[in-house]
């Protein structure tokens, strides 16, 4: 995703990282850029979370923080069939904005909450309970930081493109800790059945 955000952003002139949406470069020149890297990260994140709801044995807490990525995961990639109008206005002037609006509002509240449920069950599971505290620590923040980034989005704050990138980096990460996790367990163990 990073990639591609930064290649979309770099063709874009005038383009301000601190105070523009990501969402800004799925509209106008180069759009296909970012409304691709929209749809190629949501489907990722679904496979991934599909992959974590079977591998966690850890009762219904990280079924559901999965879930919620998953729904953050096909939510990314319907972001990328509805760019948003220019500069992303939240009083949708478009059907197309207001399916963004709505697309956007959904990923990024399941995203937040997403780490911290599935902390709720790691330490249930031998394979996957030292991940809880840095999992329990990455939900917590990315709570924040989505809180932070609403403030921002409704006009309350500064820099809206920034703090969304720092929201965004928190799970982003967790993702990648988890999906090596997962990566690791897929190669060396039979994955765990899931308990409910």
């Amino acid at each position: 995703m990073l990639v591609l955000w930064t290649l979309a952003s770099l063709m874009r002139p005038g383009y301000n990282q601190l105070n523009q949406y990501g969402s800004e470069l799925g509209t106008g020149p180069n759009a296909i850029i970012m409304n691709a890297n929209f749809v190629v990260t949501g489907l990722l994140i679904t496979a991934f979370a599909v992959g974590l709801f079977r591998n966690i044995k850890g009762g219904r807490w990280p079924g559901i923080g999965s879930t919620l990525l998953g729904t953050f995961g096909v939510a990314e990639a319907t972001g990328g069939f509805f760019p948003c109008d220019p500069s992303c206005p939240i009083a949708a002037q478009s059907l197309s904005q207001l399916a963004h609006n709505v697309d956007a509002v959904v990923a990024f509240v399941a995203l937040a909450f997403a780490p911290l449920l599935v902390s709720r069950g790691l330490n249930h599971d031998s394979y996957w309970q030292g991940y809880r505290p840095y999992s329990l620590i990455t939900g917590v923040a990315a709570i924040g930081l989505f809180s932070i980034f609403s403030a921002a989005s409704l006009g309350y704050l500064g820099f809206v493109g920034l703090l969304q990138r720092l929201f965004l980096a928190v799970p982003f990460v967790w993702i990648e800790v988890m999906a090596t996790k997962l990566l690791r367990a897929s190669k060396y163990d039979a994955p765990h059945p899931r308990a409910l």
